[in-house]
């Protein structure tokens, strides 16, 4: 009997004894996940395109029926959003970036119309 409990006692050392708490352990776990993940509508949002480009992507996604908003060249969220959706129907990496793919399919979707 006693060594059976001894055994449990190093069994539960070995396996939780960090000296923190379930909940810190969580949050800190919680923390690394959080950092491991990409901000790709960050990203995205801080890309360098002109308000030119943006509205005729605009203009592109709302032909396509992936913006249904005004085209009115400000990169938003909801455009972002578009983009990546397109892309992604498309075969492309949803990463929401007007990349020369990515403008080059729009405009053949603008065409089409």
């Amino acid at each position: 009997m006693r060594t059976t409990i001894a055994m449990l006692g190093a069994l539960v050392c070995l396996c939780g004894c960090t000296g923190q708490s379930a909940e810190s352990r969580g949050r800190e776990a919680e923390k690394k996940i959080k950092e491991s993940i990409p901000d790709v509508e960050g990203k995205a949002l801080a890309q360098k395109v002109s308000a030119d480009q943006v509205k005729k992507a605009q203009e592109a996604l709302q032909a396509a029926n992936e913006y249904m908003g005004e085209a009115d060249g400000r990169l938003d969220a909801v455009t972002v959003n578009s983009i990546e959706a397109f892309q992604r129907a498309h075969g492309l990496e949803g990463n929401g970036l007007l990349n020369e793919k990515t403008q080059r399919l729009l405009a053949e979707e603008l065409a089409k119309k």
